[in-house]
């Protein structure tokens, strides 16, 4: 008798323990038919056939398309402004002073021990605009708008040599003057040179202006990042002594407290904060 109940509910134990196991069962199968609802915003972008879309309703100057694997633009009578060649594109084009930053695929290796090659691919970048002119050659690592000023672009080039250039071509500051540039927010950059040599960090950072003027002498040693976080001030470190100081007073003028009508925090906040603060 003793072993029949023993028997019993060993049986019942198997039947929970199999109740359970289904439980968890449906409930996984539960959260992997859950569906993801896409999450629209500036820069989701959705692929139609040509044949449904209506370009003329369409209010922008340059309209990409695909055509294999490549993207190209036309306006919104269907001409044909810029051939499919490029691998990706960012921003749009609603009015003339817009400009387009599209990229295309680079492949580049090195030679490692033993003569073993490691080939790589990278997006270089360039600038386009509403014509489909191509201002800046796509040529670049980054290629960082100044937020409030659409003529002038940080630039990092193939040899990782940072520089500032403007649409027109003209040089601001040349390639290599300065180890690292960050973008240009309230008129004013950071700038770092120095690395770190035997561990020691030997950097030292400053800060230029538009007209690529230094208007905080490079000797600071550390800068906080201000590129697109929308700051009238920012902290400084010297010394152990950290200030904090108004763009104003830097700049001399009440250019850094008008509102900026353009943001680039979004689109461009990947871009490296080589030892920065956030």
């Amino acid at each position: 008798m003793k072993k029949r109940k023993q028997n019993y509910l060993s049986h019942i134990g198997s039947i929970v323990c199999l109740l359970i196991c289904i439980h968890y069962i449906v409930i996984s199968l539960k959260v992997m038919e859950k569906k993801t609802i896409l999450s629209a915003n500036q820069y989701t972008k959705v692929l139609v056939p040509a044949s449904s879309y209506k370009l003329e309703e369409d209010p922008r100057l340059l309209i990409p398309f695909t055509s294999g694997d490549k993207i190209g633009f036309v306006d919104k009578n269907g001409i044909i402004i810029v051939e499919p060649q490029y691998d990706m594109y960012y921003g749009d084009c609603y009015s003339k002073e817009d400009k387009i930053r599209v990229a295309v695929e680079d492949i580049y290796g090195f030679v490692r021990s033993g003569g073993n090659v490691a080939c790589y691919r990278r997006l270089l970048y360039g600038l386009i605009n509403s014509k489909g002119e191509v201002i800046l050659e796509p040529s670049f690592r980054h290629l960082i708008p100044a937020i409030g000023n659409k003529e002038l672009y940080t630039v990092q080039n193939k040899e990782s040599q940072y520089g500032v250039l403007r649409i027109d071509g003209s040089v601001v500051f040349p390639f290599g003057k300065y180890n690292w540039i960050d973008g240009f927010d309230n008129g004013l950059a950071r700038v770092k040179i120095g690395g770190v040599t035997n561990g020691i960090n030997e950097s030292k950072w400053g800060l230029i202006d538009e007209e690529g003027e230094v208007v905080l002498p490079i000797e600071y040693d550390t800068i906080w990042t201000f590129y697109g976080k929308e700051r009238n001030s920012n902290n400084v470190v010297k010394g152990g002594f950290s200030q904090n100081m108004d763009f104003s007073s830097i700049l001399g003028r009440d250019k850094a407290n008008e509102k900026k009508s353009d943001s680039y925090k979004s689109e461009y906040e990947g871009h490296e904060q080589d030892d920065s603060i956030i």
